[in-house]
């Protein structure tokens, strides 16, 4: 799968997120009231921030928009990018 980049709009909402980074870290990872999260690995850390968007609508079904942004040292970029590929995989559903 090819990286898609550090940040990306996402059909969530801020407790779907949080549910899925606990599910895929397998602990509690800090995310507070103002969207944000800061995930310690061994090689370094990564910050998530979100911002909640306008929902989009398709007829008459409205899906709620996150705009999601993860942040790192640019010298972790190779081992923060796995990891976010990690979680893109993670948060995939249908597929087909």
């Amino acid at each position: 799968m090819p990286f898609f980049g550090d940040s990306r709009v996402m059909a969530c909402t801020r407790a779907d997120l949080a549910r899925w980074l606990e599910q895929l870290l397998g602990h509690d990872h800090g995310m507070g009231h103002d969207g944000r999260a800061r995930l310690e690995f061994d090689w370094g850390v990564l910050e998530v921030e979100t911002a909640e968007l306008a929902p989009r609508s398709v007829a008459l079904l409205r899906l709620p928009q996150l705009d999601v942004r993860f942040r790192y040292d640019p010298a972790l970029r190779d081992q923060a990018q796995a990891w976010i590929t990690h979680f893109d995989h993670h948060t995939q559903r249908g597929g087909g």
